[in-house]
């Protein structure tokens, strides 16, 4: 540790602008990977929920004594 001065006040503007600049990079990314593919996550989503219906709707006319 040669170096415990702390960093001046325009080196931690500079980091904070980079660290802004990759997270919103990063963001964009992300919601471009999640737009190519959000189509099947969705139907995926449906057909989950449709199964738990059914399934659930079984147990409970089981349940019921018919």
């Amino acid at each position: 540790m040669a170096d415990d001065k702390p960093a001046s006040f325009a080196m931690r503007v500079f980091s904070a602008c980079l660290l802004l600049l990759l997270s919103v990079l990063a963001l964009w990314l992300a919601v471009e990977v999640l737009a190519q593919f959000w189509g099947w996550l969705l139907l995926i989503a449906v057909v989950v929920a449709l199964v738990g219906s059914v399934v659930w709707y079984a147990r409970w006319r089981r349940d019921r004594g018919w």
